[in-house]
């Protein structure tokens, strides 16, 4: 069976040919960040050059949301500034083939229940660490969904309900708000505002909201004071955000994924395991690791939607 796996990412869009479980081909550009039909354009794009006139039983894309899968939408991404995109149908439309349409975190699930260590597991849970902060779930052996795709936006969860921090979406004290990629150099600049230790190059950067993600764990990783108080924090934030997802979901085992983790796990896993400790109860730390497909893990859930969809995703497919 062939298939072809979209992954629309914040940075970069990337699809896939994929014969059985394996890509035979992968192509990836940066995402536009101009308009949904620009996007919409560049996936055609995409998929010809990856199927290059091979047959293919059908599409499966897997997207940063919030979306709205029973119409088939991207509703509106903060880390685009554009939404209301018609991904499904239009893609349907162009190759006559089925669509399916879920979360990028939702796929990225449904790759390690499918393909990846979750396949003897009834309850496990995937959480992406990039650009902004995903979940996705599968509990009892069901992938869950909701009405409109968005029944597992945890990244949006209410980790202080005292704090202003804006989030992309509008709402403030969001977990995606302290930890996302894009979020972190406005939380850095924030805590440089309390810092009372000493002037570092990392207190330095912050202080002027420039302190990257990837600045931040190298001068950590470097024995920096203030950037390992902010790594600290992080971590704290998702310990905080990962104690909703448990009470949620009640997982057997969570697999984290993204650019932000997959490149930075010595300090981050660690570090959220110790934070936790503090906020499990009863309910104890079930196991953490990493993920199965590493940068692959969304394309890979694309892959598995398209060959083996779920029910909830396959009742709102395009059909030709």
């Amino acid at each position: 069976m062939n298939v072809v796996a979209v992954d629309v990412g914040a940075t970069n869009l990337r699809a896939a040919l994929f014969s059985g479980t394996s890509p035979v081909r992968l192509r990836k550009v940066q995402t536009p960040r101009t308009s949904g039909d620009d996007l919409i354009m560049a996936i055609i794009g995409l998929i010809k050059e990856v199927s290059q006139g091979e047959d293919f039983n059908a599409i499966g894309v897997a997207s940063i949301g919030p979306l709205d899968i029973s119409r088939g939408l991207i509703l509106y991404t903060p880390n685009l500034g554009y939404g209301n995109v018609r991904i499904r149908d239009s893609l349907g439309e162009e190759f006559r083939r089925p669509v399916y349409l879920a979360n990028d975190a939702m796929a990225g699930v449904w790759a390690e229940k499918v393909l990846g260590k979750g396949k003897d597991l009834n309850d496990l849970a995937y959480i992406t660490m990039s650009t902004g902060l995903g979940v996705g779930a599968v509990v009892d052996g069901n992938l869950l969904v909701g009405r409109r795709g968005n029944a597992h936006e945890l990244g949006h969860a209410v980790i202080s309900f005292e704090s202003d921090m804006p989030c992309g979406c509008g709402g403030v004290g969001h977990w995606e708000a302290f930890v996302g990629g894009k979020n972190i150099p406005r939380v850095a600049a924030r805590l440089a505002q309390l810092w009372s230790g000493s002037k570092t190059r990392a207190y330095e950067l912050a202080s002027r909201g420039e302190l990257s993600p990837e600045l931040l764990y190298s001068m950590a990783r470097e024995g920096d004071p203030f950037a390992a108080h902010v790594v600290d924090y992080i971590n704290r934030a998702h310990a905080a955000g990962i104690m909703t997802l448990i009470a949620a979901y009640d997982p057997e085992a969570i697999f984290i994924g993204g650019s932000i983790y997959l490149y930075n796990e010595d300090l981050i896993r660690p570090g959220v395991i110790k934070h936790l400790q503090r906020y499990v109860g009863v309910f104890g730390v079930p196991r953490i690791e990493r993920c199965s497909f590493g940068d692959d893990q969304v394309l890979e859930g694309a892959a598995a939607i398209a060959m083996s969809p779920p029910s909830s995703i396959a009742r709102d497919a395009y059909r030709p």
